[in-house]
């Protein structure tokens, strides 16, 4: 009898110790941990273990949070890494000549993946609605200057569709300014016109 209430109790200690390792390890993938090595922030995310984690994501130039703690909870990491790609894409907006508009939407689409609040969202959304802008607008003016009518209605369709995006003030001055030479050099080719207005300078 007391053989059997020894085994008993050792069954019993090992599935609490068993119980307690699982919450635990289920508790540490929740976990996440910043490192600042070599100019750059590593975040390491917690293992289905006690103990363990794995590098989640690097950030070459990023700034580590001051001061460093020793867990961070996602709530905390997630928008620091989406930050951080909102100034990846604006550093690419500010080299000079005509923008990678690839790599800007691309750094955008993993802000947008690591937002967590509408405000961040809201940041790259915005940023993304401009990158689609100033391909539009782009658009259009190669197709002004082509002086057809079927470019120039390409170039009013493209216009149309930038004013959709959310422009601010000055670039719908802009826009409406395109527009209205649109029309004006449509209707001197539809009535044959011999004296066409002179074409716009691109900003």
């Amino acid at each position: 009898m007391m053989k059997k209430t020894t085994i008993f109790a050792i069954v019993i200690m090992l599935a609490v110790l068993i119980s307690i390792t699982l919450i635990v390890s289920r508790s540490n993938t929740d976990n996440y941990f910043i490192e600042y090595k070599e100019g750059a922030v590593e975040v390491w995310k917690g293992r289905f273990s006690p103990l363990g984690k794995e590098l989640f994501i690097i950030m070459p130039g990023a700034q580590p949070p001051n001061p460093v703690k020793e867990i961070y909870t996602r709530e905390e990491v997630f928008p620091l890494i989406a930050k951080y790609y909102i100034d990846k894409a604006d550093a690419v907006m500010d080299v000079p000549g005509l923008p990678d508009f690839g790599g800007m939407r691309s750094y955008l689409n993993k802000s947008l993946s690591f937002a967590i609040t509408e405000n961040q969202k809201n940041e790259a959304r915005v940023r993304l609605n401009k990158i689609d802008r100033m391909v539009l607008i782009y658009k259009a003016d190669i197709a002004i200057n082509k002086e057809t009518m079927p470019e120039l209605k390409n170039a009013l369709e493209y216009l149309k569709r930038a004013t959709l995006l959310g422009p601010d003030e000055i670039e719908s001055d802009l826009i409406k300014r395109k527009i209205d030479s649109i029309i004006v050099r449509m209707n001197a080719i539809e009535t044959g016109s011999e004296t066409a207005p002179e074409k716009q300078d691109t900003p």
